[in-house]
């Protein structure tokens, strides 16, 4: 048994999935792509709090302490940095396309 293939176009198929503009599904993609990023470094960082019973700044300022070396405590922190920086520029360019 042979399926009826047709002839599919790109922007017949976005139109079937409610998309009239190619732009629009793109904008919803990454949007879709963003909101899984976010979440998963939402993730983390709660995990890091968890692990560490504190905020990222109390955490910076054993970092940050002079004379005070807990390698474990000095790449948690870089890596809660990384995800809270990360969230924060995801969260804007989540607004960017909001208003596009």
């Amino acid at each position: 048994m042979q399926a009826n293939l047709g002839v599919y176009t790109t922007k017949g198929i976005l139109a079937s999935l409610g998309y009239d503009d190619p732009w629009k599904a793109a904008r919803q993609q990454a949007r879709m792509i963003l909101l899984g990023r976010i979440a998963r470094y939402q993730a983390e960082i709660k995990q890091l709090e968890k692990r560490w019973d504190c905020t990222l700044g109390d955490l910076r300022a054993r970092y940050e302490t002079q004379g005070s070396e807990e390698f474990t405590a000095d790449d948690d922190y870089l890596r809660w940095q990384w995800y809270t920086d990360a969230v924060e520029s995801i969260s804007a360019q989540l607004q960017v396309l909001g208003s596009s």
